[in-house]
């Protein structure tokens, strides 16, 4: 009895479980819409120069975390995303619906792409330079609030470039020699940023806020110059740069571009096309 009895228990325990995991599945439009708010206020948080980029200026004061566990959460969680997404049937949802999830499928497939295949955290230098530079030019280019604010949300990320440009060096255990010496090249022009550009916004700071940000600023940029360093000493062993492969750009062109074209169509339309400005070059009266 009690054996019958443990069993019945187990097996109740199994069946609220799969009901409850099944109960959470998302299944209709509006769950596919609250998904995608949720998935977009996650993404905004954790790319937060993306976010002052594209106007949401909730984290000036933060840089995106390049730490081996936080880059292998975020793609950890943009999987599991996309595999709710991939399992909803649409079948019977309305036209305005199928869209919805299409694009929405499509956005999360291009990460999962790019995570999956370029893996650029562990391929491309790049991604640190430019998490630095664009980290301030995100405060310049437009006056969304007053210069004093956005030299301070400045200071607070001048102060963690050296630690993302330490996570970075982490991160790369596979650097591609064409994206590492473009990325040399960026990190040596980024002075007139920082130097000039940058303390326009300096001229409403106190003499101890203005002191801050020049520390800061000065500190950002003996690490980015140290990577570059650190950068060129290795440049001679890294890898290559190697296209992603026809079989990848397919499934790029079918699943994230949605184009009803394959690689050799792609190529057959550049071909074409190239053919037909050279011809168009060549009626000029100096075609050189």
């Amino acid at each position: 009895m009690k054996q019958i009895a443990l069993s019945l228990i187990v097996l109740g325990l199994i069946l609220t479980t799969v009901t409850s995991v099944a109960a959470q599945e998302p299944k209709t439009p509006a769950d596919l819409h609250k998904l995608a708010r949720d998935y977009y206020a996650w993404r905004n948080q954790n790319y937060p120069v993306a976010s002052s980029d594209a106007g949401l200026h909730a984290w000036d004061d933060k840089l995106t975390n390049y730490s081996l566990s936080a880059i292998l959460s975020r793609r950890l969680h943009v999987k599991e995303v996309l595999s709710k997404v991939r399992a909803m049937q649409t079948e019977n949802w309305s036209k305005d619906d199928r869209i919805d999830w299409l694009l929405f499928k499509s956005q999360l497939e291009q990460v999962d792409f790019f995570n999956r295949v370029m893996d650029f955290e562990a391929t491309d230098p790049q991604v640190y330079v430019n998490e630095c530079s664009n980290g301030i030019f995100s405060l310049l280019k437009k006056e969304y609030d007053t210069p004093r604010k956005r030299a301070i949300a400045a200071t607070a990320r001048l102060r963690q470039m050296p630690f993302v440009i330490e996570q970075g060096k982490g991160a790369l255990n596979k650097p591609v020699q064409l994206y590492a010496q473009l990325a040399i090249d960026s990190a040596r022009s980024i002075d007139s940023l920082f130097n000039d550009s940058l303390m326009t916004l300096a001229k409403d700071l106190t003499p101890g806020e203005k002191n801050d940000l020049v520390h800061a600023r000065d500190a950002a940029l003996r690490s980015i110059h140290g990577f570059a360093d650190w950068l060129q000493v290795r440049l001679p062993g890294m890898v290559p740069f190697k296209p992603m492969g026809e079989e990848n750009y397919n499934y790029l062109l079918e699943n994230v571009y949605y184009l009803p074209l394959d690689a050799q169509q792609v190529d057959m339309l550049g071909q074409a096309e190239l053919a037909r400005y050279r011809a168009l070059e060549s009626l000029l009266p100096d075609p050189s």
